[in-house]
């Protein structure tokens, strides 16, 4: 068994939004991501793996392919391995998002 604290997680980077991998297994990986104010995820894509999204805190604007959406603490985005996604941290506190990728 592994616990981990989110809050321990919780680290910022002024330059760019900070990336932590928690867990990685064979066919999954859970990672935190933080972002400051104006902070984005470049679009990208995940072949073969499923993304799973939690906004744990913050808010901001998920790209999913070409349609943007506003998300907020509390929402979960899935992604599936055919699309490419992007997150901003367009509001003005710093934004939370946890990922967890599983294999097709």
């Amino acid at each position: 068994m592994t616990i981990k604290k989110l809050l321990d997680l919780q680290t910022y980077d002024e330059k760019k939004m900070s990336k932590q991998i928690v867990i990685e297994e064979e066919k999954s990986k859970v990672i935190v991501f933080n972002f400051l104010p104006g902070q984005v995820m470049p679009k990208h894509g995940h072949p073969h793996k499923n993304a799973y999204v939690f906004v744990v805190d913050g808010e901001g604007i998920c790209y999913l392919d070409d349609i943007d959406t506003a998300v907020q603490q509390g929402d979960i985005i899935h992604c599936n391995p055919h699309q490419k996604i992007s997150i901003e941290n367009n509001g003005t506190t710093s934004m939370t998002v946890y990922v967890v990728h599983a294999d097709e």
